[in-house]
């Protein structure tokens, strides 16, 4: 099983460039968690993390999915 994992979308729009990343990893109580920073290229720190729990990996791999998906149809291109 892969221990960590991570996923950079971005996209350009108005002349600003802006991120999103998702990064997945097991923790030391055996859940997983889900990190989703976002945020503009341009600044150092991300405008947004959240973090969310998840007690299968099966149910972080669908979430990861429909974010995925979701920022796709919006116009970002995936990296990772």
């Amino acid at each position: 099983m892969i221990e960590s994992m991570r996923y950079t979308l971005c996209r350009v729009v108005n002349k600003r460039a802006r991120y999103y990343r998702l990064s997945s990893y097991k923790t030391l109580f055996y859940e997983y968690l889900l990190e989703i920073e976002y945020g503009s290229m341009k600044n150092k720190k991300p405008t947004r993390i959240i973090r969310e729990y998840f007690s299968t990996l099966e149910s972080l791999s669908k979430k990861r999915s429909q974010i995925i998906e979701q920022k796709m149809k919006k116009g970002y291109e995936c990296y990772g």
